[in-house]
């Protein structure tokens, strides 16, 4: 047996009752958390079984994992099947159409590689926009023949016909990531002081587009417009309509954010009836324009192991959104496990921890290659964590 493998028949009908009594528990914890109720426990999660490829043993990996929709679902639905025998958390599995964080960069005209063994990325020497007349004739991409749609959506409807599992949207990159995508950091920066007319342009097509995907991928799964399975592998359910990723606001002022980036984003919210944003790093000083982006209801933060920065923004929003402190799982888990739930308050706050069996990542941003059994590993963080959950509900 290899993680290639389908689940035999009795696996599968062993997952689906795990699967079921999961989701139980799991939709009610999140509507606890949604509302903001005191909790002795916050919802948590330690999870290893990754749709993406960073970090991943890939010795283990299928090759025709971008080809074969089946080597897709056979994967995951292994992964998520070992994981939920070996780990009692709040991850609710779902089957992901993964093609890196490229898809709606591929239909507005990106180049995009295929590397063995690695996740789909965007040829970061070729740029499909490169002056302002090309921002003016730029069209709004069809889902069924642009760019690695059409792949994306066969993926989504085998994937509906084949497993039991809820079926999510793939990555959802946001206006202002896609932005970079098509144009480059430095074109981007002088557009919005040079052009900032073509700038709105550009965040208005790309918004008209993105929403149009999202409906179109929410077609095919049959899955409602303001009902969202997962963000990021974190169960949110009718809490939230959609998510998507803006990996850049960290890299831009309040006052550029506020301007061309928190109309778009609210547009894109509030079409779904609300949902999630995700980013990496430190954002806090966008706590404003988080607060003022309409249909926002939770941030999904990988805060890189800057405890203080999610702190301090937490507060700022106490209450009035939700707050997912994830993370890849550090070397030194333990400690970091202490002091992120001494750090904040555990109302509206749910942790889940990504782990990897290959990568670690330390504080200070570096690297430590570590190569560990991934049971081994992923159990003893998650004693870590749970331990860590624990003695605060103790307190």
């Amino acid at each position: 047996m290899t993680i290639t493998d389908p689940l035999s028949a009795t696996e599968r009908e062993d997952f689906r009752r795990l699967f079921e009594k999961r989701l139980e528990k799991v939709a009610a914890k999140t509507e606890d958390l949604f509302s903001f109720k005191a909790v002795k426990e916050p919802p948590f999660m330690m999870n290893s079984a990754l749709y993406w490829l960073f970090g991943l043993d890939m010795d283990t990996f299928p090759a025709d994992y971008f080809d074969d929709p089946a080597a897709m679902v056979n994967f995951q639905e292994r992964t998520y099947y070992d994981q939920v025998k070996e780990i009692e958390d709040d991850f609710v599995p779902y089957l992901m159409p993964w093609y890196g964080t490229v898809v709606a960069a591929s239909a507005f005209g990106c180049q995009i590689e295929f590397i063995p063994k690695q996740d789909p990325a965007a040829n970061p020497r070729f740029y499909p926009i490169q002056s302002p007349d090309d921002i003016r004739q730029l069209e709004i991409p069809d889902p069924e023949r642009a760019g690695l749609m059409p792949r994306v959506l066969d993926f989504l409807r085998y994937m509906k016909a084949n497993s039991f599992l809820p079926v999510g949207i793939t990555d959802f990159q946001g206006p202002l990531t896609t932005a970079n995508q098509l144009m480059g950091y430095d074109k981007l920066i002088y557009l919005m002081y040079d052009h900032p007319n073509l700038m709105h342009e550009l965040m208005d097509k790309i918004t008209e587009a993105l929403i149009l995907w999202v409906k179109k991928q929410k077609q095919v799964i049959g899955e409602p417009l303001n009902y969202c399975i997962s963000d990021q592998q974190v169960y949110t359910g009718r809490h939230a309509g959609v998510w998507f990723s803006d990996d850049d606001a960290v890299l831009i002022s309040e006052k550029l954010y506020r301007e061309f980036v928190v109309p778009y984003n609210s547009r894109i919210l509030t079409a779904f009836g609300g949902g999630i944003i995700h980013y990496c790093g430190n954002g806090t000083h966008h706590a404003d324009n988080f607060l003022n982006t309409k249909g926002l209801l939770g941030l999904n933060i990988y805060n890189l192991y800057n405890v203080p920065s999610f702190a301090k923004l937490k507060a700022k929003v106490e209450n009035r959104l939700v707050m997912f402190a994830c993370d890849f799982t550090p070397v030194e888990h333990a400690a970091y496990f202490e002091e992120l739930l001494s750090s904040v308050d555990t109302k509206g706050l749910l942790i889940c921890s990504q782990y990897s069996p290959v990568v670690g990542l330390l504080k200070g941003g570096k690297y430590n290659a570590i190569r560990r059994p991934l049971k081994e590993g992923r159990l003893e963080a998650y004693e870590s964590l749970k331990s860590a959950v624990q003695r605060r509900a103790a307190q």
